[in-house]
């Protein structure tokens, strides 16, 4: 698997010229007319008129669906996955001083803090889980995680740690994908913390808790990988000017339209492959989360 663009977290150390004037200054009425006896002007003007046509057609072929909608704090909560394994390893690599690893878990609060309302919002969608209140309120309690004893994190994060693991329980026994889509985001939430409070409270990681880890991201993106299917032969694909092929993702959300589409020898979107399909139609899912996380660790050797 390549390696995707590196993240730096934040608590880290680190004269034009004019047209040229025509020489006689007006066009020669000798030479207005071609060997083929249209006239200039005719020509400018079906010129513009086809080019108006092809405009018309690109907008036409502007599918439903081809953007997927962005889920609610989908940014912040890849941000505190990202935040998480990066303190992770520098932790791990002894690379932190105590106010360098102080400093990162107040960075990390307050990406929490921004994700908080959605992360709750999330585990809404299976409220009826015994376990999805005491972990809403554990995410509320995120704020005073810098401040605890090691023996209090030690707690929060087995506890946090508890949750994430009760959640990707449900999350398998789900029938439907989008709701278990919402419960991704809530279970690579729940894991960013519970490896954030680990580091902090000074607790093991490898034994359990990142197989762990890693196998909830694992499912997550077996399970909402979009399925696409094509090409076909788009409408506007007839036209001698456009090239258009058009392909149908299912996602956890719903179908996801994308094409490629080509006017005059200009891609207006696309050429994809199976790859950038994929990454295109899941984008705005848990899935693409789940996907970030996994990189990280293939890249480190987890």
């Amino acid at each position: 698997m390549t390696s995707g663009p590196q993240y730096s977290p934040s608590w880290q150390a680190h004269p034009v010229k004019g047209r040229a004037a025509h020489s006689s200054g007006q066009v020669s009425k000798t030479k207005e007319r071609d060997v083929d006896g249209k006239s200039w002007g005719l020509k400018v003007k079906a010129s513009v008129s086809r080019g108006a046509a092809v405009a018309v057609l690109a907008v036409v072929a502007a599918l439903p669906g081809a953007v997927p909608a962005q889920a609610v704090g989908f940014d912040q909560v890849k941000r505190m996955g990202q935040e998480a394994f990066s303190l992770y390893m520098a932790h791990r690599r002894g690379e932190l001083t105590d106010e360098q690893l102080y400093a990162a878990v107040r960075q990390f609060v307050d990406i929490v803090g921004e994700a908080e309302d959605a992360i709750i919002s999330h585990m809404d969608a299976v409220a009826s889980a015994q376990w999805v209140g005491a972990a809403q309120h554990a995410i509320l309690e995120v704020p005073s995680l810098p401040d605890l004893t090691e023996d209090n994190a030690e707690e929060f994060a087995l506890e946090i740690s508890l949750y994430a693991r009760q959640a990707k329980a449900t999350f398998d026994e789900l029938s439907s994908e989008a709701v278990a889509d919402r419960l991704g985001f809530a279970i690579a939430s729940l894991y960013a913390v519970a490896l954030e409070a680990r580091v902090w409270g000074n607790l093991n990681t490898s034994t359990t808790f990142m197989p762990n880890y890693k196998a909830a991201m694992k499912a997550i993106a077996d399970r909402l990988e979009p399925r696409c299917t094509g090409p076909r032969e788009g409408d506007m694909d007839y036209h001698p000017s456009i090239y258009h092929q058009v392909y149908e993702c299912v996602t956890p959300n719903g179908i996801v339209t994308l094409q490629d589409y080509q006017v005059d020898g200009v891609w207006r979107e696309g050429p994809y492959t199976p790859e950038t399909l994929k990454a295109t139609a899941g984008a705005s899912s848990s899935w693409a989360i789940a996907k970030d996380v996994l990189r990280r660790m293939e890249n480190e050797g987890i």
